[in-house]
């Protein structure tokens, strides 16, 4: 009977997009997506599987120019993680265009150098959350589990 009542248990928490560990990992039914603006190669490999163990799916591009140009052919993403360094536009100006497309999904700013006076700009730009590189897995968890209940 304990054993059955902890197969329900589990059954709940999956059905809510939490692992039955307990440790808030996000499983979720619903697959998330990600685009990653990030030229940094070995950013995208840990940011890669820092989402992917969060059930997000991810697709990568490595300036400014190529998420605006990914973007206006339609595709659409739950999240879009923006680096402040890139090559040919920054991710401040990166974000600005993104807004001024009329892209209202959220928007998560990282940067390896964080100081205030970044944090203000990208914000003013329009990106929802500002973060340090690289992605912690416990933040991205709660992101989708937030976004999971909007």
């Amino acid at each position: 009977m304990e054993q059955q009542s902890k197969i329900n248990n589990n059954e709940k928490s999956i059905q809510q997009g939490f692992s039955p560990s307990g440790c808030g990992d996000l499983i979720s039914t619903r697959k998330f997506t990600a685009l990653m603006v990030d030229n940094d190669p070995i950013c995208q490999i840990i940011q890669k599987a820092i989402l992917e163990s969060q059930g997000v799916e991810t697709q990568f591009v490595g300036s400014g120019i190529d998420a605006l140009d990914l973007l206006a052919t339609g595709a659409n993403f739950d999240i879009i993680i923006i680096a402040w360094v890139l090559p040919m536009m920054n991710g401040v100006e990166t974000t600005r265009q993104i807004r001024a497309m009329g892209i209202r999904r959220k928007l998560l700013a990282v940067t390896a150098c964080f100081d205030e006076r970044k944090k203000k700009a990208f914000l003013d730009a329009g990106v929802d959350e500002f973060i340090e590189k690289p992605l912690n897995p416990k933040k991205v968890a709660s992101i989708m589990r937030e976004m999971k209940n909007d």
